[in-house]
């Protein structure tokens, strides 16, 4: 009687557990952030800006090379250049250059180009919301003189 007792209180037990389980009540969803729309996208979700930046690099052909290969070998680098610019939006570029020396590409730009250096921040400041989406893919900058501007720049930059 006693082995009997033991089997119905497990019985018992497993039935209660098993009860509980099915009323517990899922935790609520998670919220997940929107993924960064791909970067093949870039100039479809923001026309405006891409159509200014194609302009930029017609205007300033070995600039724009130069910013490309700066942002293929230190995307961190030209990343904070963009926001830095975006968040500062009175600030003239000799503040950035001045807390910057010795940052490869970027003193040549700055040497050579300073003008067209000048006209991009006005782009950036301009189009902040397409600026950091391009630059929130790493190489982003790169990758937009690589696919939708290289006939502007390759020929008369070289």
């Amino acid at each position: 009687m006693k082995f009997h007792f033991n089997v119905v209180a497990v019985l018992v037990a497993l039935l209660v557990i098993q009860g509980c389980a099915a009323t517990v009540t899922p935790p609520p969803a998670v919220a997940i952030p929107p993924r960064e729309a791909a970067i093949e996208r870039w100039a479809d979700n923001h026309p405006e800006a891409a159509s200014d930046l194609g302009n930029w690099v017609k205007n300033h052909p070995q600039a724009a090379r130069k910013f490309f290969e700066w942002d293929s070998t230190h995307p961190d680098r030209s990343k904070l250049f963009v926001i830095w610019a975006i968040t500062h939006p009175v600030e003239e570029i000799d503040v950035f250059v001045e807390q910057h020396h010795g940052w490869q590409y970027f003193d040549e730009i700055m040497e050579r180009h300073r003008p067209a250096a000048q006209t991009f921040i006005a782009w950036c400041r301009k189009h902040p919301r397409a600026a950091e989406a391009l630059m929130n893919h790493p190489g982003g900058l790169q990758w937009a003189g690589n696919h939708l501007y290289r006939a502007y720049w390759e020929m008369k930059a070289t």
